[in-house]
């Protein structure tokens, strides 16, 4: 049972909330109940609650139904099914064609896979003699099986968005470095009357969200910055100063799942944090900044 209490500590901080976490802690003290004929039972229908509770939160059906790829399930009472809510966790509204083919995801094999797994768990739901005071061996097969599915369907819709951002890494980090190059950086404005742009690094991008229709990006890097103090003749003759300094910046992006590899820049979406300078300024002073109130 330890590899599937080790699995399910892993588990807790990508559940989307507070309850989920509890109800997986739950969950797995049911599992943990020895003396207890029926823990296989209580944790079957505790954990098939928590994987309906998860897809819920990640995929809710107004969302799936906006979707492009949504066609409704007529053996289904709302037309959507378990499959079509793990397809959107893994790919929002992108389309499968394009998920199986750029991205490389098997999503029906995921689903699949996944689906299996629950259903499995259903059948440990309803009391009988073949499921009743399961031995320890099959209560350890089924908790740790359940955990790894449910990590396993969490990794591949994080895998989708990490190579989704591969695939756009180019076109964000040129635009990013013609933003920081054509307009001026107020940030550092207020630290020194002149700079020069030296170097715009983007090292890493991250996808915040895939909904039905856009895909929302930010990317994290610096910028290296010269701050100069006095006109250039101030430098040589030694009455000015420069200085190099480098800034974390983010800046925003969406596209449109329907293209999901043109990008456009949210505006004004461009942030050089410049707060270390401040920091470091006001730490130099005797007594911290002063006024003359």
């Amino acid at each position: 049972m330890q590899p599937a209490r080790d699995l399910a500590d892993k588990l807790k901080p990508r559940l989307a909330n507070d309850f989920q976490r509890r109800l997986l802690d739950a969950t797995m003290l049911s599992a943990q109940a020895a003396d207890n004929p029926l823990r296989l039972n209580n944790f079957s229908t505790s954990f098939r609650e928590l994987f309906r509770h998860v897809l819920a939160e990640l995929a809710p059906d107004s969302e799936v139904v906006a979707t492009s790829w949504y066609v409704p399930d007529m053996t289904s009472r709302s037309g959507i099914t378990r499959g079509h809510k793990i397809a959107y966790v893994i790919h929002g509204g992108l389309a499968p064609t394009y998920v199986e083919t750029e991205l490389e995801i098997e999503v029906d094999a995921e689903r699949s896979g996944l689906v299996k797994s629950i259903d499995t768990l259903s059948k440990f739901t309803h009391v009988n003699e073949k499921t009743f005071d399961a031995p320890d061996v099959d209560v350890s097969e089924r908790v740790l099986g359940a955990c790894l599915a449910l990590a396993r369907f969490l990794d591949c819709a994080k895998e989708a968005r990490r190579v989704l951002c591969g695939h756009v890494e180019e076109r964000i980090h040129d635009d990013v470095v013609s933003e920081a190059i054509g307009e001026t950086l107020l940030a550092v404005d207020e630290i020194a009357p002149h700079h020069s742009l030296e170097n715009v690094y983007v090292e890493s991008i991250e996808i915040t969200d895939i909904d039905s229709k856009e895909i929302h990006f930010i990317a994290y890097g610096a910028v290296e910055v010269v701050l100069q103090w006095g006109s250039n003749s101030d430098v040589r003759r030694g009455d000015g100063a420069e200085m190099s300094e480098s800034y974390p910046l983010t800046c925003e992006f969406i596209s449109k799942v329907s293209a999901p590899e043109e990008l456009t820049m949210v505006r004004n979406s461009l942030c050089v944090d410049t707060t270390s300078w401040w920091n470091d300024y006001y730490d130099d002073e005797p007594d911290g900044p002063t006024s003359d109130l």
